[in-house]
């Protein structure tokens, strides 16, 4: 792994632009000084500093302690953000199902497994070199260094949000290096070990989670503390109390994530987050969310899925969305008889799957008709007041080749206003909205598997499974502004709520749907899950085949994302291709052929 010397966005801010939060100027600033990152005696074992800092680096972290805020406030902003469309939305948010690409030119790339170095290179590199070494490690040696009681809270906020930027690096590539980093240290050589993603969770993530959420309990903290500001906590607004719920509703995703591969160790890490004394989420107002820069700067960037409309509707709604729209509720809960129209799900390999394509014959899902369009020309729809066409809603299958702006009379683009910047519910996406990365609604359908998987871990008496899958679509309504008789009309149809069975597989099956959906468009979370449950059942391949260069099986779904080819003189670096499950995907969703297999979720 290549080393690079690090400009301080920190010190750039106190020397030129106090209390400016425009990080591209920040990060460019030519009169920024030199962060020196030099540690000495380090040891790659554990997760805490246990290592002294050289003359020049503590001379170098001392002089930046005064601009923390602003290291912080960019940490945040671009943990999950940095350069999206490339890092995530051509990948994870199509693997996922979430975004259809409309660009013909991708069309053979990273949509369909072709490893595109120069657009997921860049994950690597902003995981690394950008949020780990240029702002992580600078955090956390600024408050041990500096004034470890006085940073005591700044520096396990910080943590428990590396840790879920941890979770998503691992996620997406398996085994990586973390010892060292994870320590705000650089390993002493550029070949770095890699550590298991086994080993990831076990001994890194959760131990981070632990440790950070016993010491923002409210006895474990220090009387005085630095006061993080609400301008630099991009998450929270420097809200405490709701890092703490963040923190736990984190550590129950990931216990659930690993329920497969190690139900132990799964079941313990539930059973601490739901009997932490903060408690999970507990309404929308608890969301961990990105929100523009166009929202608090004149100028600042914008949300990528209205820039990506606004590029000519470069992302569509997928056929796997549609889907699942219109097959969850039915009128009176019931699912016709008459299924001779519905659409084969794949000709090719799974003929006898249909799926509803009807809009007349299902009770369509609201939050569809908030955020995309009905197939319409697109110069129709990018005007202040759109002239949308009353055609179905309709999605797009990965690998299509008869994409770009043209085509969005066959498929629906987000619905979305370029002209204002006013949160309309009507048309949810423009430049200034938010972006989800967990949300209220994710953690009931979090506790409502983890209560199906564990009842002893369910001490809240009257509440249900049921009850908290039913909850979580409720949140995801209120969420979206939905109107009450129309999320009413949808819930009252939901077939699972009509007939709810006593199976545990077929339950978490409406649990994951439902959560699938209302996760949307996060397509990190969402393709994780996917693969770890193997739902939903609406999952496509590429049509046609992949572009993966054998590397995953025309029947099968790609399962991680290759190791950048900066990694290539790494000889320590491991040999997976984009077709190996990671540790805690214990199956695949397709079997040999191509077809939708029904998974087993509980070991």
């Amino acid at each position: 792994m290549k080393f690079n010397i690090y400009k301080s966005v920190a010190m750039c801010s106190l020397l030129a632009l106090a209390g400016c939060h425009d990080f591209e100027e920040l990060n460019t600033d030519p009169y920024a000084p030199i962060y020196d990152p030099t540690v000495e005696n380090v040891s790659p074992d554990g997760i805490d500093i246990d290592y002294e800092l050289s003359e020049s680096a503590l001379k170098s972290i001392k002089g930046m302690e005064g601009a923390i805020g602003v290291t912080l406030a960019n940490f945040l902003y671009e943990g999950a953000y940095n350069d999206y469309q490339t890092t995530t939305n051509l990948t994870h948010d199509i693997y996922a199902g979430y975004w259809g690409n409309n660009v013909s030119g991708f069309v053979t790339s990273s949509p369909t497994y072709s490893y595109a170095d120069g657009w997921s290179g860049g994950r690597w590199k902003h995981f690394y070199d950008d949020r780990t070494i240029g702002e992580y490690a600078q955090i956390i040696k600024t408050c041990h260094f500096c004034d470890p009681e006085y940073y005591h809270t700044l520096y396990y906020v910080t943590r428990i949000y590396y840790a879920y930027l941890l979770s998503m690096q691992t996620d997406t590539y398996g085994d990586i290096p973390i010892k060292y980093y994870v320590k705000g240290a650089m390993p002493p050589e550029e070949n770095v070990e890699y550590t298991s993603q086994e080993s990831v969770y076990k001994d890194f993530i959760f131990p981070i989670l632990d440790q950070a959420i016993t010491a923002l309990h409210e006895e474990n903290i220090p009387g005085s503390q630095y006061t993080i500001k609400s301008e630099d906590d991009k998450c929270f607004g420097g809200d405490i109390d709701k890092w703490r719920r963040f923190a736990n509703t984190l550590r129950l995703r990931l216990a659930l994530r690993v329920s497969n591969a190690d139900p132990e160790l799964a079941k313990e890490q539930a059973k601490l987050a739901l009997g932490d004394i903060a408690g999970l989420m507990k309404s929308n107002d608890d969301n961990l969310k990105q929100t523009p820069k166009r929202q608090y700067l004149a100028g600042g960037n914008e949300n990528i899925y209205a820039l990506l409309f606004g590029w000519g509707a470069n992302v569509v709604l997928t056929k796997e969305m549609e889907w699942a729209y219109k097959n969850q509720s039915f009128e009176g809960g019931v699912v016709p008889a008459d299924q001779s129209e519905w659409e084969v799900k794949d000709p090719a390999k799974d003929a006898t799957t249909k799926f509803n394509n009807d809009e007349t014959q299902c009770v369509l899902d609201p939050r569809c008709e908030i955020l995309w369009f009905r197939p319409t020309e697109f110069d129709k729809l990018n005007i202040a007041t759109p002239e949308e066409s009353n055609k179905d809603f309709a999605g797009v299958r990965n690998g299509e080749p008869n994409l770009g702006k043209s085509y969005t009379t066959s498929y629906s683009p987000n619905r979305c206003s370029t002209t204002s910047d006013v949160m309309n519910p009507q048309i949810w996406w423009n430049y200034a909205r938010e972006i989800v990365w967990m949300g209220y609604a994710e953690s009931l359908f979090l506790k409502a598997e983890a209560y199906l998987r564990w009842p002893e871990l369910n001490r809240e008496g009257t509440v249900s499974v049921k009850g908290l899958y039913e909850a979580g679509v409720r949140a995801s309504m209120d969420y979206y502004g939905i109107d009450a008789s129309k999320a009413n009309n949808y819930i009252n149809g939901l077939v699972a709520l009509h007939d709810w069975k006593a199976d545990r597989e077929w339950q978490l099956e409406q649990i994951i749907t439902q959560k699938w959906i209302a996760v949307f468009p996060n397509g990190n979370e969402g393709w994780a899950e996917l693969r770890r449950t193997d739902y939903p059942r609406y999952a496509l391949l590429p049509k046609g085949g992949n572009n993966s260069g054998n590397q995953v099986d025309n029947n099968k779904l790609i399962k991680r994302i290759s190791y950048p080819d900066s990694e290539a003189r790494n000889t320590l670096k491991p040999n997976y291709t984009q077709g190996d499950r990671v540790w805690w995907d214990v199956d695949d969703t397709m079997d040999n052929n191509g077809k939708w297999q029904t998974p087993h979720n509980f070991r």
